[in-house]
């Protein structure tokens, strides 16, 4: 079983991830990319994950937004040993810490179709996000003027798009729409550079709570084109190691906390304050519909 800590050591540990201590006797080590964790530490800005009432403000996006209420729904299901929060440079290398047992659990969602029906080195979450919940938006930057004018989707096959290959479900969808030209970019934060330099036209991201949808990644500011959006199917889930010592465990924690997040409507008032749930694009032309 796990040690159990004391409430300073619970701070310390959901705070930084990075002291001797939270190596010493935290034993949930949860990865994650790096730009996650760096703006998820700005986000909290001192303040408790498990604590949080509010979702939105600077930062805030969905998979900031994911590790809060990974701490939330650990505590509700009765978790009380403090997480590790380690990041990876690449998702291959994230999924390969899991799979080894080297962490629990990612610190994100992950969608289920990425991986097989049947694994013997991963465990998956009840569902964070259910099939037809996650929309996202065809972001560019802001001086490609024929990705902004582009408003059906026979103007969006004639674009290229960028998307890591690795992310079966975004690939598939970009495919299934048609769209001719899919680059492969194997990290996150290179993509709006490749963007900026006039490689490719768009990625697909979640919306975001900015009152002009923008998208900050780094040094660079994308913006959705306007009018258009897609709907990615399928239902998206924490990553767990089947190797870890307290898989069974923390499995078990993590579902009951997490259906008890959902009956209580956090789960959808966070994704909306982060502006993944948006409003304001409810009425936009979801495309590969009728």
């Amino acid at each position: 079983m796990l040690a159990k800590l004391s409430r300073r050591q619970l701070l310390v540990l959901t705070g930084s991830g990075t002291c001797a201590l939270a190596m010493a006797e935290g034993r949930l080590t949860v990865v994650m990319p790096e730009d996650v964790l760096r703006d998820y530490r700005l986000f909290l800005d001192g303040r408790r994950a498990e604590s949080l009432r509010e979702f939105g403000g600077p930062h805030s996006r969905r998979d900031v937004i994911e590790v809060v209420l990974l701490h939330q729904a650990l505590a509700a299901g009765g978790q009380d040993a403090g997480l590790v929060l380690q990041s990876a440079p690449t998702s291959a290398r994230l999924q390969r810490e899991i799979r080894a047992g080297h962490a629990a659990s990612s610190g994100t969602s992950y969608w289920r179709g990425d991986f097989p029906a049947e694994s013997d080195e991963l465990l998956f979450s009840r569902a964070v996000l259910e099939d037809g919940e996650f929309e996202a938006g065809l972001y560019t930057v802001a001086s490609n003027r024929r990705a902004m004018a582009a408003r059906k989707l026979a103007d969006v096959q004639e674009l290229r798009a960028l998307c890591n290959r690795d992310w079966q479900v975004d690939w598939q969808t970009l495919k299934q729409l048609g769209i001719r030209d899919v680059q492969h970019a194997g990290n996150w934060e290179l993509m709006p550079r490749m963007l900026a330099n006039d490689r490719a036209d768009f990625l697909l991201a979640p919306f975001q709570a900015t009152p002009d949808l923008s998208l900050r990644v780094g040094d660079y500011s994308l913006l959705p084109i306007p009018g258009i959006k897609v709907a990615l199917r399928g239902s998206r889930h924490y990553l767990l190691s089947a190797r870890h010592p307290d898989a069974a465990a923390l499995k078990a924690r993590l579902d009951l906390g997490l259906e008890r997040l959902r009956r209580l409507g956090v789960l959808r008032r966070a994704y909306a304050e982060s502006g993944f749930f948006n409003a304001s694009v409810a009425h936009w032309i979801t495309l590969g519909q009728p």
